[in-house]
């Protein structure tokens, strides 16, 4: 056989050494793997109910998720007690009163300050997580007193902003005399 094969090469060496291939040939190939292709993908019926069946899918998981979020009911301090509803209250008008000397007094250039903003951040976050928890479990003591708490290191925390902006405003004065 492979001798065969030689005698053939050797007798048709001038018609196979050809440089350009014949067009017809080539294009007959080309269509052929387009006609292949074409049979391999999927209808277009498949790809539009793909598409609607995802829209539907996203469409129902945003709706239960808008809907479960506004229907949540934030428990207060003052649901579970009166007394404790009096105490958060007086805590915020502190804390509210303290915030707006902070934002009246607060320097442009707060560079030295933002720790402690930072420190306001995270203590809002710690409550939020609370509260979250206040929400599970109603009339939780450690949760409440975690709450309360809360109030008493912002205003600790604001009290101590309020310093640094009398500090540095007292700094700037005597080194401009």
């Amino acid at each position: 056989m492979k001798q065969e094969l030689e005698k053939y090469l050797k007798e048709q060496r001038l018609k196979l050494d050809v440089e350009d291939p014949e067009p017809d040939i080539v294009w007959e190939g080309i269509r052929n793997q387009l006609h292949q292709n074409k049979k391999q993908n999927l209808p277009q019926w498949f790809w539009k109910v793909a598409a609607i069946f995802l829209f539907v899918v996203s469409a129902t998981y945003f709706v239960v998720n808008e809907t479960s979020d506004k229907q949540m009911v934030i428990v207060q301090l003052s649901d579970i007690s009166e007394e404790l509803g009096n105490k958060e209250a007086s805590l915020q008008k502190v804390v509210n009163a303290k915030w707006e000397m902070v934002e009246q007094e607060l320097p442009e250039d707060n560079s030295e300050i933002q720790f402690l903003l930072n420190e306001l951040n995270n203590l809002d976050q710690i409550y939020a997580t609370y509260q979250k928890d206040l929400n599970n479990t109603i009339d939780n003591e450690p949760v409440i007193h975690v709450l309360l708490d809360y109030y008493e290191k912002k205003i600790k925390v604001l009290n101590r902003i309020l310093l640094e902006i009398e500090k540095q405003e007292n700094h700037e004065k005597t080194i401009t005399l």
